[in-house]
C-alpha cells in the first residue's frame, strides 16, 4: 500500500448521538493522549443552535461543538481545526465517530504539502488558464492574493466557497515565517528546505449537494487528486475517487425552483389575501391549493425524499 501523502486539514461533522458520546467517540483519534480531550462550554451557540462548547486538546482549542435548539432537529455539530487535525494520531479509530447516530461528515479539507518546489505559484496560475481546473461546465474563477510585502507570501483560490469545491494554494513556507513575525532572508529553511520552495495545495470539500463518505478519510489522495485535472498531475498514478452528487439533491432544487415562480408570479397577491382573511393561512391555502400533482415534479421525483 503506498503511504498517504495528503492530511486533513478540517473536518466537520455532524451527529444525533449525545455531547458525551461523542467526545468519547472521539478520543482515540488522538491516542494514547485521547484523555487530554476535553469541553469547555461556552455561553451560546452559532448559527442557530442554541448551545456550544469549545472542543479542547489539553490548554489548546482545536474546534467547537454546538447542539440544542428547536430547529436542530438533534443535530450536534462538530468542527475541527487544522490545528487539531495535526493533533490526530489515528485516522482509523475515526470508525467510533463514523459509528455514532446518523453521523455525516459535512466539511473535509484536504491537503498536500509539497518542499522542493514542485509547485509554486506561477505553475498553479497557469494550470488554471490551461483548464486543469475545469470539470464540466463554466470554468472556475481564480482570485490571486499579492500583497506588497513580496515576503508575505501569495494565494490562489479557485471557486466559490458556497459551493461543495474550493481550492486554495499558497506559498506555506512565507506563511509560517510571517504568522512568526520572522525575517525571511535568501538562505532560510525549514527542515533543511528552502522556504520558497515549500508551497501547500488544498481542496475543501462540502456537503451541500454531493455526499462526503467516511472512506474519504482513508482514501484521501484518491478524493484530492478526483476534485480537478491539475491535482491529478500532483499525485500521478491513482485512481482518482469523486464526489458523487446526493440523489435527492436535484428533486430538492426542482421543487424549489416552482416554489419561487408561484412567489414570483403570485406572491404579492397570495400576502394581500393573507391580510385580507386575517392572517388566517389555512383558510387561504384551502381556496388555493389543487387536488392534483404537477406531473413534471413527480416524474422529477420529488415524493421520493424528504424536503426540509
Amino acid at each position: 500500500m503506498l503511504p498517504i501523502k495528503t492530511t486533513i486539514d478540517w473536518l466537520g461533522y455532524r451527529t444525533q448521538a449525545e455531547v458525551p458520546a461523542v467526545l468519547e467517540a472521539m478520543r482515540g483519534m488522538f491516542g494514547t493522549h485521547g484523555d487530554w480531550l476535553n469541553l469547555e462550554y461556552l455561553p451560546r451557540g452559532k448559527d442557530g443552535f442554541a448551545q456550544g462548547a469549545a472542543l479542547r486538546f489539553a490548554d489548546q482549542v482545536i474546534g467547537r461543538l454546538d447542539y440544542g435548539g428547536e430547529q436542530q432537529r438533534g443535530w450536534v455539530r462538530v468542527n475541527v481545526t487544522g490545528t487539531g487535525c495535526e493533533n490526530v494520531a489515528d485516522w482509523d479509530a475515526i470508525e467510533a465517530v463514523e459509528a455514532l447516530s446518523s453521523a455525516q461528515l459535512r466539511r473535509t479539507d484536504i491537503a498536500l504539502t509539497t518542499w522542493r518546489n514542485e509547485v509554486n505559484h506561477e505553475r498553479v496560475e497557469r494550470a488554471h488558464g490551461h483548464g486543469g481546473f475545469n470539470g464540466g461546465g463554466r470554468p472556475p474563477t481564480m482570485q490571486q492574493i499579492i500583497s506588497s510585502d513580496p515576503n508575505a507570501g501569495r494565494s490562489i483560490c479557485v471557486g466559490s466557497r458556497r459551493g461543495d469545491k474550493y481550492f486554495r494554494g499558497y506559498e506555506k513556507g512565507l506563511q509560517l515565517y510571517g504568522k512568526q513575525g520572522l525575517p525571511v532572508a535568501h538562505d532560510t529553511t525549514i527542515e533543511g528546505h528552502p522556504i520558497r520552495g515549500i508551497y501547500r495545495c488544498e481542496v475543501e470539500l462540502k456537503a451541500k449537494e454531493t455526499v462526503i463518505p467516511w472512506e474519504l478519510i482513508e482514501r484521501r489522495d484518491q478524493y484530492f487528486t478526483g476534485c480537478y485535472p491539475f491535482l491529478g498531475e500532483l499525485l500521478p498514478g491513482l485512481e482518482a475517487d469523486i464526489l458523487m452528487r446526493r440523489p435527492e439533491r436535484g428533486p430538492q432544487l426542482e421543487l424549489q425552483a416552482a416554489i419561487r415562480n408561484v412567489r414570483t408570479q403570485y406572491g404579492a397577491t397570495l400576502y394581500t389575501a393573507l391580510v385580507c382573511y386575517g392572517g388566517d393561512i389555512t383558510r387561504l391555502m384551502d381556496e388555493i391549493v389543487g387536488k392534483d400533482h404537477n406531473k413534471a415534479l413527480l416524474e422529477a421525483g420529488v415524493l421520493n425524499f424528504e424536503h426540509v
